[in-house]
């Protein structure tokens, strides 16, 4: 994109927010209002109701007593709206300037159904009357669950999918294609996309929203880039913090437990920790402020799985072996610094940096299978820190310049320590992120502007570490002895035996001092100058706005809405993640977006028509379009069918464009075309690796090295695309007798320009590793022609002259399109007394997984069919005490990943909690235990092996109720 117009459009921004302040009114008068909101079931008075005026900012929350006084700047009639979570919006019509003695009773609400919600169109709904399938936790639901933190009990919502790297790593999906590490997932926190800059994907909550403050989720699954943009292709998730205006006080919680029982890693039960604080006030009805603070500290669980992944690069769990077992060659899935090398391969490195005593005896110095091995590796637990932390800090100032504005700074830093599974498993070491917004808005109306800052710390990649030490430690160890061994006329195999042992006895170990120290230098060397630190400061710079016209047009004739945005990536990882632009500089990446939603009602409220159209532009790929209609019909009130279409896409990330990143198995290479011209693929052939697998297959089963050349296939680079994908639903939800509740959907996804990666393998400069420069590719083996027979012959053989192979991981297109599909349904039933019993089933399932395989992609659906969820609970079995009981189910399925392959078994797990409030201290004590029956289970490949979490904890809120 041309920066001027980047700037214009940064300007036209604030320009909206004046054009918009021109239009609004200013009224003089006033009106007094104060009374009293009590409890309708017993006449207790009801403290922390939040008291608004409907269509203003202006507002306040009831005291301890219930009681609250409002002045408001305009005449009679106006409406004022009683909400409180757990409880029925109430309506008051005000239709005198001054309103005294006002008592206002509130029911509570047994069942969701008539819930307010947002997200779903950009404006408030009620949750029955969505346009498109939506889920919904509230204040209630996040204090009652019986999880560690209101994160993990997303995971009860139906058809969410968790994959938990670390306690404080989950990664969100819905609808398929699951990832580590998400990039199709978006999550905002008070519209700050809560992303990584440089990762592009949400962190869990490891630095996200602290829960003392949070009000309530939204989370709509699917599609939703036609009002939130690029990325929202399998869901977005909205987290709420708590208005100081609205949640006035003191709140503190604390969490004491214990996880890691009859685990295999720790022999003692490990303490879990986590405290929380939250003060808010509102000075008047025109300042407030709050303060959030949370920590939370545990032993992580660890990945522990050792299966053999084989000797493939492209790691496959097929072998069935959990150990070395005297074999050669052993890739544990969690075990690191299993690089496969070949003694052929070092001596030619050897050979090549001018050693000539290696040169003599080359020929007793195997390649290929003969020659192959990989290092005595070091499972996850032995020197990775598995301690978790996560600290976060919040502020926020609110000024409500008039009863129609409120002006808004707000403040969030987080940092912590944990792991999560990408290319590698990446130990986020002091990793920390922080965001700063200013924001005004008004219910119809808002514009702001944000940035986030990202600062990976002291992160490293674990299996990179672990190889370097191998390679510094064990492998000289290993060649020498081997090379030693056959000049005294050992066999191959004898060799490799003495090899081993006298690279087992050289190896630094884990926990001694050499370990240690060569440990930390490796560790603080970044990845670009041959260590494992990875660097990674990334900024986020996002401007947007979003204007109702409800003022200026009757909504009863039609609704519209307009909005845009304007958003930079400034890419800074010193070259250890990304290139480096040709003069050295980093690369940016500048993007805008527009969009218009229009809504209809027709046959007397009982159909809701809507369209939206949205554009975006990224300055490296076409602008794109994404527009969404959908349809509700209510029959007999509360009978609410829903069908939509909508379009989405996914800009490829900032790692698809422009990672340049050694991960040992092969090198990550951006699909930028400065990138492809970099590394020559297009003038130095490269060929897909399974077709070379294909090929040496071919030759050791005895047909001829001309039918060997001929199953070679060279790459061929197309234009790179965003991704899109084309979605319809129908659906049907429900509320009969507010006693049940029932939603259901099905939806039916075309994905075009799929994005997957594919391997390939180049013929480069034996002398080039990579490291020296992020602004150079490898050059080709002297001259070696990759397209003559000979050069062919050469790649299949793994026998380059002066040259090595060099594999590499890269991003394109797949042809053709892919579908999916799925429904869900949900049910909640109030037995009677309190009791209720609810639950969901999801179903979902890639059409197109056999046409992705026949062109050489790994699918990555990473998707269980069949999942369920149910639920039991009693919120008040007597007036103090309160409970549930959640039963989690999914089935076995096939995880694929660039960290590897294999298939994750069924489990089911069950959480509990029982509360019990103390009023007359304000404080609430909980019991409960994640997962409690121990279910040593794993959510994703390589990620780590999962057990119970028990805890109490002891909550004080100055407002209880």
């Amino acid at each position: 994109m041309n920066r001027a117009i980047f700037k214009k459009l940064s300007v036209a921004l604030v320009m909206a927010f004046a054009f918009t302040l021109l239009l609004s009114t200013y009224a003089y008068s006033q009106t007094q209002i104060s009374g009293t909101v009590v409890d309708a079931e017993n006449g207790s008075p009801l403290g922390g109701v939040n008291v608004s005026v409907k269509g203003k900012v202006i507002g306040t929350s009831t005291g301890t007593d219930g009681t609250f006084s409002l002045n408001i700047r305009q005449d009679p009639p106006l409406t004022l709206i009683f909400t409180m979570v757990g409880f029925r919006t109430t309506e008051v019509e005000i239709t005198e300037n001054t309103v005294a003695d006002l008592t206002v009773e509130l029911s509570e609400a047994a069942i969701m159904g008539d819930e307010v919600v947002v997200s779903a169109s950009r404006v408030e709904e009620n949750l029955l009357e969505s346009p498109v399938s939506i889920e919904k936790i509230d204040a209630i639901a996040i204090q009652q669950a019986a999880s560690p933190s209101f994160y993990e009990s997303l995971a009860n919502l139906k058809g969410v999918d968790f994959s938990t790297q670390s306690i404080t790593f989950n990664s969100i999906n819905t609808r398929g294609f699951n990832a580590n590490g998400n990039t199709r997932f978006v999550q905002l926190i008070d519209g700050i996309d809560n992303q990584a800059p440089g990762l592009n994907f949400p962190v869990g909550n490891v630095v996200g929203i602290p829960e003392l403050d949070l009000e309530s989720a939204e989370l709509i699954p699917g599609v939703a880039s036609a009002l939130y943009g690029p990325n929202a292709l399998n869901g977005i998730l909205l987290l709420n913090s708590k208005s100081p205006f609205t949640y006035q006080g003191l709140s503190a919680q604390v969490k004491i437990g214990a996880n890691h029982i009859d685990s295999n890693v720790e022999d003692n039960p490990q303490l879990y920790q986590d405290y929380g604080l939250r003060y808010a006030n509102a000075i008047n009805d025109r300042f407030a402020y709050k303060f959030n603070f949370s920590y939370l500290r545990a032993k992580d669980f660890v990945a522990q799985d050792t299966r053999d992944m084989g000797p493939a690069s492209f790691g496959v769990v097929e072998r069935g072996a959990t150990s070395r077992n005297g074999n050669r060659v052993y890739n544990g899935v969690n075990v690191y610094g299993n690089q496969l090398l070949t003694i052929g391969q070092i001596a030619d490195q050897q050979i090549a940096a001018g050693n000539q005593n290696v040169a003599a005896i080359r020929n007793l110095l195997p390649d290929g299978e003969a020659g192959a091995f990989t290092p005595t590796g070091f499972p996850e637990s032995s020197f990775v820190d598995n301690t978790s932390e996560s600290l976060k800090l919040g502020t926020a100032l609110h000024y409500r310049l008039t009863d129609n504005y409120e002006m808004l700074g707000q403040f969030n830093w987080g940092t912590g320590s944990s792991v999560y599974t990408a290319n590698d498993r990446f130990v986020l070491d002091d990793f920390n992120i922080w965001t700063a917004k200013f924001e005004i808005k008004n219910p119809n109306f808002f514009v702001r502007a944000y940035t986030t800052q990202e600062d990976a710390g002291n992160t490293y990649a674990a299996n990179t570490l672990a190889t370097l030490i191998n390679v510094e430690t064990f492998v000289p160890a290993y060649f020498q002895t081997f090379a030693n061994a056959r000049t005294q006329g050992a066999t191959v195999e004898e060799a490799h035996a003495q090899a081993r042992v006298a690279g087992n006895q050289a190896q630094a170990k884990p926990g001694t001092q050499s370990f240690q120290n060569l440990s930390n230098e490796l560790r603080n060397t970044p990845i670009s100058e041959g260590g494992a630190l990875f660097i990674e400061k990334t900024a986020l710079w996002h401007a947007e706005t979003k204007y109702n016209f409800s003022d200026i047009i009757d909504p009863s004739t039609i609704e519209l809405i307009v909005g845009g945005n304007v958003r930079r990536y400034d890419l800074n990882s010193e070259g250890t993640l990304f290139a480096l632009q040709d003069n050295g500089d980093e690369f940016d990446i500048d993007e805008f977006g527009v969009y218009a939603q229009a809504s209809k009602t027709l046959l007397d409220d009982r159909l809701d028509l809507q369209g939206s159209l949205r554009y975006d532009k990224n300055e490296y790929f076409d602008g794109q379009l994404s527009p969404r209609f959908s349809a509700v019909f209510t029959i007999a009130d509360n009978h609410n069918l829903r069908a939509s279409y909508q379009r989405g896409f996914r800009i490829p990330n900032t790692q698809t464009q422009f990672i340049d990143l050694d991960v040992v198995t092969r090198r990550l290479v951006g699909s930028n075309p400065q990138l492809v011209d970099r590394y020559n693929f297009e003038t130095n052939t490269v060929y897909y690796e399974n077709s070379i697998a294909e090929a040496r297959e071919a030759l050791n089963s005895g047909q001829s090295i001309a039918d060997a050349r001929a199953l070679l296939e060279p790459v061929e680079f197309d234009e790179f695309k965003t991704e899109k994908v084309d979605s319809y639903e129908v659906g049907y939800k429900t509320l009969i007798g507010n006693k049940l509740f029932f939603d259901a959907y099905y939806y039916y996804s075309v994905y075009k320009d799929f994005i997957a990666e594919i391997r390939f393998t180049q013929a480069v400069d034996i002398t080039e590793r990579g490291n020296e420069d992020a602004r150079d590719g490898f050059d080709p083996a002297p001259g070696f022609d990759p397209d003559s027979d000979s050069g062919k012959e050469a790649i299949i053989n793994n026998n380059v002259p002066n040259g090595r192979l060099q594999s590499y991981g890269f991003d394109v297109n797949a042809d053709g399109t892919v579908e999916a599909h799925g429904f869900a349904f949900e049910a909640k039933y109030i037995l009677g007394n309190g009791y209720s019993l609810g639950g969901n089933v999801a179903f979902n399932k890639l059409i197109s997984q056999q046409d992705l395989i026949d062109q050489g992609f790994r699918a990555e659906y990473n998707t269980p069919e069949w999942r369920y969820n149910l639920k039991f609970e009693n919120r008040k079995l007597t007036p103090n005490v309160g409970f549930n009981v959640v039963y989690r189910w999914q089935d076995a399925f096939l995880w694929e990943s660039s960290f590897g392959k294999g298939v994750i078994d069924a489990y089911g797990t069950l959480d509990a909690q029982v509360s019990y409030r103390v009023p007359s201290l304000n404080t609430s004590i909980k019991l409960s235990g994640s997962n409690i029956l121990n279910s040593q289970h794993v959510t994703s490949f390589g990620n780590p092996r999962l057990g119970a979490i028990y805890m109490v904890s002891f909550t004080f809120d100055q407002f209880m109720n």
